[in-house]
């Protein structure tokens, strides 16, 4: 527009300038206009200053309707807003991308600097909390949290969400449970507060609260089968150890009667896939053991390994002294009807036959074991055996297999106390 108005201004100088040269105003010329009854007519001088003056004029009122227009201050100011916008978002953004780059100290201080802008949101408050949590601050994420909810008090279940995984993540297990058990009435089925639900019962270990979740956490398909097998299986474990109360156990059998009872209802009760785990059933039997029922913690052994063959329980039915050595004897040579080659069976029977002190036996049963397949344990037994028969060049030749088979632990079994033939 500038360009346009010195070029006219310069088009009615030099016409100005032709005309005066060319006889203005000595003879101005005429201008005559007729239009119907009406004419108009002037010298042309004088139309051109009056075409001049008007197109001045013309521009002098729009140079000042810019200047005054209402509309121009309205668009300056949004264009002002949207700059300060762009500012805020500038600083968001940048917060957040430091965020992501791991720089905690310029991420929370941009965050908290955008917290307070007009286009800012809770995301502001939560990034700025976790930013925080990581510098290991921990009343700046607790202000930042409790903030956020005062201003945006909508996304009160997020950022409880948030609170609940920092408590976790700091070790503040009992406040951490309190709040997802509140967040847990308003989103009942809602996986990631369950996950992590489960995590703190299980960090806390409150097995009775974990199990009343687990079937909400498998109808979700938060966690596998095998997972949740494997928390089954220790629920009962702990159940088990809970029932035994062994802070509380006597010196002697009778004294532990209720413990002994509450286990053997709790077994009773216990599915028959986890009387059937081996590492379940040792519990047991290490806790009958503790409580100084031996008889029964051999009766454990024996009905598990009746229901499913375990070569770790069948050799820690043999290393383990329970006080019923005969009974045991007659359990163990019944199992060899379904298993009359098994090295480790014989292994166990030779233990048992020298706590009957029936050393031919457990002669004969140690090196069937060897035959089937030679074993560092079933040849340190045989040699003690020997040695203590008085066959010192027998035992010799096995102790040599024992060492080149790499010593295994022999448990402690009673032996002759002077050379003897073997019965």
């Amino acid at each position: 527009m500038t360009r346009l108005f010195i070029f006219s201004l310069m088009a009615i100088v030099v016409a100005l300038w032709v005309s005066l040269y060319l006889g203005f105003p000595a003879d101005p010329g005429y201008l005559l206009i007729a239009f119907g009854n009406t004419t108009f007519e002037t010298s042309l001088f004088a139309m051109l200053i009056a075409v001049a003056t008007f197109y001045l004029l013309v521009r002098i009122v729009l140079a000042a309707w810019r200047v005054i227009n209402p509309y121009r201050w309205f668009r300056a100011g949004r264009e002002l807003a949207h700059r300060s916008r762009s500012r805020s978002r500038s600083r968001t953004v940048e917060g957040m991308l430091y965020l992501t780059r791991r720089n905690w100290r310029s991420a929370y201080s941009l965050l908290l600097k955008s917290a307070d802008d007009e286009d800012a949101s809770v995301v502001n408050f939560l990034a700025a909390a976790y930013a925080a949590y990581e510098l290991g601050e921990r009343e700046n994420w607790l202000k930042c949290l409790a903030r956020a909810e005062q201003e945006y008090p909508a996304a009160h279940t997020t950022i409880n969400s948030l609170k609940a995984q920092l408590l976790h993540k700091t070790g503040q297990l009992e406040q951490c449970l309190a709040l997802l058990e509140m967040l847990r009435k308003n989103s009942l089925n809602d996986a990631p507060l369950l996950t992590m639900l489960k995590e703190v019962y299980m960090e806390l270990e409150d097995w009775q609260k974990l199990q009343s979740i687990l079937s909400s956490l498998q109808e979700l398909n938060i966690i596998s089968d095998e997972e949740i097998s494997l928390i089954r299986k220790r629920i009962v474990t702990e159940q088990l150890i809970a029932a035994a109360a062994l802070e509380s156990a006597g010196p002697t059998k009778e004294d532990n009667k209720e413990q002994i009872n509450a286990l053997r209802k709790l077994w009773k009760k216990s599915a028959s896939q986890y009387r059937e785990e081996a590492d379940v059933v040792r519990t047991l039997v290490d806790l009958y053991l503790v409580l100084h029922a031996r008889e029964e913690a051999a009766h454990v052994l024996e009905q598990s390994l009746s229901r499913k063959w375990n070569q770790a329980l069948l050799l820690y039915y043999g290393e383990v002294d329970f006080g019923v050595s005969s009974q045991q004897l007659l359990a163990a040579e019944g199992w060899l009807t379904d298993w009359p080659s098994d090295p480790t069976l014989f292994l166990t029977l030779g233990r048992i036959a020298m706590r009957n002190k029936l050393w031919g036996k457990a002669r004969e049963y140690f090196e069937a074991s060897i035959k089937v397949a030679p074993s560092a344990a079933a040849c340190g037994e045989l040699s003690r055996l020997l040695k203590c028969l008085g066959e010192e060049e027998a035992s010799a030749k096995y102790l040599q297999r024992y060492s080149e088979l790499l010593g295994a632990d022999l448990p402690e079994l009673p032996m002759p106390a002077a050379p003897a033939k073997a019965s």
